[in-house]
C-alpha cells in the first residue's frame, strides 16, 4: 500500500501516527487469522478449541489498544496542551494511512479508544475524537466488489440452489449436495408460493461462512423486484458428511441468529461495513451497534451504540427513569424511554445478604462477555466516562445515583458523568410480564422460563438467583437471564440434599442447624421459591420438577467436567429438517 505524503511530516508526529497505523493492522490482521482457524475447527470437530479462539479474539483489541498507549505515553511532551496539539497531527497523518483500506471505520473504533485510554477523556472531546455523530451510510454494492456472489434463476430454482451449493468453500465435504439442494428448494419454494405467489428472480449469497458452536451458517437473500428476504442455511457435521439442519426464511428466524443473548460469529471479511450492509438488508430493524458485535466486532459495535445513544439525546427531549422491574440490591439501573437500552452501576455498598463484593460483579460480567450465552444471557457492554445533561435526569434517579453510586458517578450543577456503566438491551422483566400478559403467553413465558434454566445448565451456567425477577422476555418471546451479580460456574457450585432434621426445634431455628459453606446449593428449596405466580409452579411441577432436584445439577456438573460440549441451535426445533 502507498501511503499518501503530500507534505514533510514532523519527525515526532509520524512516529505517533505509525504507532497508531501499525497496532492497528497488527490488531486486525491477528483477529483475521484467528477468525480464519474457524472453517478447519468446525470441520475438524475441534469445538473446545474454536471456543477458546473465540476467547482469545474477544481481549485482541484492548490488549493491543494499551500496548499502543504504553509506546505513546513517553513521546508526548509534559504539558498537556502541546501533547494534545502533537496527538492531533498524528490523527491527520494516521487518517492518510488507513484511509484507503477497506476497514476504515474500524480503524477510527481503534484510534478513538487509544485517544481516550490516553488522556483519560470524559464525555466527548471534539478535538481529539472521531465524533461523527450524523447518520453513516453503508455500503450498497451489487456484487462487484465480491461480498457476495448472485445466482439468477435462469431455470429452475432448484439449478440455482445447486449452483449455491457448489460455490461454497465447504462443498467438497457435504454428504450429497443434491439432496441438500432438493430439500432447501422444497422449503423455498413453500415459501414463495406463500408471500410471492411463487415469484423469484435470483439469490444473492455471502461469500464469508459463518461460524459459531458447532454450526456453519450461509447466509442470503431471496430477491424478487424490490423486495429481498433473508435465506439462511445452518450447515452441521453429519457421519456422512456435512448437511443442511434447517432453512431460516424469515426475518424473525434471521433475527434470532444475531441476537444480542448469542455468542459472537466467526466471520472472514476484509471489508466488514459491506457485510453488515448486506445483513442489514436483511434485518432492518436490527442495530447497525449490533450486527457488528455479532460477527466479532464488539468494540465497534460500542462506537455505534455510543454514536447512536448521542444522536438520540441531540432530537429527543425524554428523560432518564428508573427501569420497570424490581429494585435490585447491587446495581442501579435506568433508562431512557425512548431508546431501548438500560444502563446498570454497580452500587458501592450492598447489604449483608450480597456475599459479593464491586470486584466480583465486574468478575461475573466479564464472565459473560467470554461465555458462550446460547441464547440466554444478554451481552452487556461496558463503558466508561459517559457524560450527559443533567437536566435529563429524573430527580429519584440522580438522588439514587447520589446516594448508591458515588465512587462511580459525579454529578455536577450541569451534567452527570458516568464512571463505570454497562448497558444492556431493554426486556420485559418477567416477573411483570407473566402477571400482566394474557394466560396463554403467560404459560408460554413459564415454560420457557424453566428451559432457560435448563439451557444455562447445560451451558455451565448457575444464575444464583432463580427468581422471575432477574430474567426477562425479548420481543421475540424468549426468556433470558440478565442479572449478574450471583452467577457461577456449575464447577464452583456444590449441590446439596438437604438434610433431615432430627427434631422439631431444629427446622424452628432462624439460623440452619447444620454446617452451610458460601458455594453450597440446596435444590430442594427451589420448590419453595419458584411458586410465584401460581403459573409458575404450576408449569414447574408439570414440566421442570427435575430442576429441584439434586440430581439434575449434579448430572449437569458431572458432564462438563468430562469434557461435554451439549448443542444449542438458534432456531426453533420446528424448522429443522427430518433426516432418515
Amino acid at each position: 500500500m502507498s501511503d499518501v505524503s503530500p507534505v514533510t511530516v514532523d519527525p515526532d508526529v509520524e512516529r505517533l501516527a505509525r504507532l497508531l497505523h501499525d497496532g492497528f493492522v497488527d490488531y486486525h490482521e491477528r483477529f483475521l487469522e484467528i477468525t480464519h482457524r474457524a472453517s478447519q475447527r468446525f470441520l475438524d470437530r475441534e469445538w473446545a478449541e474454536l471456543q477458546q479462539d473465540s476467547t482469545e479474539r474477544l481481549d485482541l483489541h484492548k490488549h493491543r489498544v494499551w500496548a499502543v498507549v504504553d509506546a505513546a505515553r513517553p513521546s508526548l511532551p509534559d504539558d498537556e496542551d502541546e501533547a494534545k496539539a502533537l496527538w492531533i497531527e498524528a490523527r491527520r497523518r494516521y487518517v492518510q494511512l488507513v484511509a484507503v483500506r477497506m476497514d476504515l471505520e474500524l480503524a477510527e473504533t481503534f484510534y478513538n479508544s487509544t485517544t481516550r485510554h490516553l488522556f483519560d477523556v470524559i464525555g466527548l472531546d471534539n478535538e481529539l475524537e472521531f465524533l461523527w455523530l450524523g447518520p453513516t451510510a453503508l455500503p450498497a454494492d451489487d456484487g462487484s466488489r465480491g461480498e457476495y456472489r448472485n445466482f439468477p434463476i435462469d431455470e429452475s430454482l432448484e439449478d440455482s440452489v445447486r449452483q449455491i451449493f457448489e460455490h461454497l468453500p465447504l462443498a467438497s465435504d457435504f454428504g450429497s449436495l443434491d439432496q441438500c439442494a432438493a430439500l432447501v428448494t422444497e422449503r423455498i419454494q413453500a415459501q414463495l408460493d406463500d408471500v410471492w405467489d411463487g415469484q423469484i428472480d435470483s439469490i444473492d449469497v455471502l461469500r464469508p461462512i459463518f461460524y459459531r458452536n458447532k454450526g456453519a451458517y450461509v447466509v442470503g437473500r431471496l430477491r424478487w423486484l424490490n423486495r429481498v428476504s433473508p435465506v439462511v442455511l445452518p450447515v452441521l457435521d453429519g457421519d456422512d458428511g456435512l448437511y443442511v439442519d434447517a432453512v431460516l426464511l424469515s426475518e424473525l428466524a434471521a433475527s434470532r441468529m444475531f441476537g444480542y443473548t448469542r455468542s459472537y460469529f466467526h466471520v472472514l471479511c476484509r471489508r466488514p461495513a459491506a457485510v453488515v450492509g448486506f445483513l442489514k438488508s436483511l434485518l432492518p430493524v436490527k442495530p447497525v451497534a449490533e450486527l457488528y458485535t455479532s460477527i466479532g466486532y464488539s468494540q465497534h459495535g460500542k462506537t455505534n451504540l455510543f454514536r447512536a445513544l448521542y444522536r438520540h439525546m441531540e432530537h429527543s427531549n425524554t428523560r432518564f427513569e428508573r427501569a420497570r422491574g424490581a429494585r435490585g440490591m447491587v446495581m442501579v439501573v435506568f433508562t431512557l424511554p425512548s431508546f431501548d437500552v438500560v444502563f446498570k452501576l454497580i452500587k458501592d455498598r450492598f447489604p449483608p445478604s450480597k456475599r459479593t463484593t464491586p470486584g466480583d460483579v465486574q468478575r461475573r460480567y466479564k464472565l459473560v462477555f467470554d461465555h458462550d450465552r446460547v441464547g440466554r444471557l444478554v451481552d452487556a457492554q461496558e463503558f466508561r466516562n459517559l457524560t450527559f445533561r443533567r437536566d435529563r435526569f429524573d430527580d429519584d434517579i440522580l438522588d439514587e445515583l447520589r446516594t448508591e453510586c458515588s465512587r462511580s458517578v459525579t454529578i455536577t450543577d450541569d451534567e452527570v458523568v458516568l464512571h463505570h456503566v454497562y448497558t444492556e438491551r431493554r426486556l420485559y422483566p418477567l416477573d411483570l410480564y407473566l402477571r400482566e400478559m394474557s394466560p396463554d403467553r403467560a404459560r408460554r413465558a413459564a415454560i420457557d422460563y424453566g428451559n432457560a434454566i435448563k439451557d444455562l445448565a447445560a451451558a455451565n451456567i448457575f444464575p444464583g438467583d432463580l427468581f422471575p425477577k432477574n430474567f426477562g422476555v425479548t420481543r421475540h418471546g424468549a426468556v433470558v437471564f440478565y442479572d449478574y451479580d450471583e452467577l457461577a460456574l456449575l464447577s464452583d457450585v456444590n449441590f446439596r440434599k438437604m438434610p433431615v432434621s432430627q427434631n422439631y426445634d431444629d427446622e424452628m431455628l432462624e439460623q440452619p442447624w447444620f454446617p452451610v459453606e458460601p458455594d453450597d446449593v440446596f435444590p430442594e428449596e427451589f420448590r419453595t421459591y419458584l411458586r410465584s405466580p401460581r403459573i409458575v409452579g404450576e408449569v414447574f411441577d408439570e414440566l421442570h420438577p427435575e430442576i429441584s432436584t439434586v440430581e439434575f445439577w449434579q448430572q449437569m456438573k458431572e458432564g462438563h467436567s468430562e469434557g461435554g460440549l451439549p448443542d444449542f441451535f438458534p432456531y426453533p426445533r420446528d424448522l429443522r429438517i427430518a433426516r432418515d
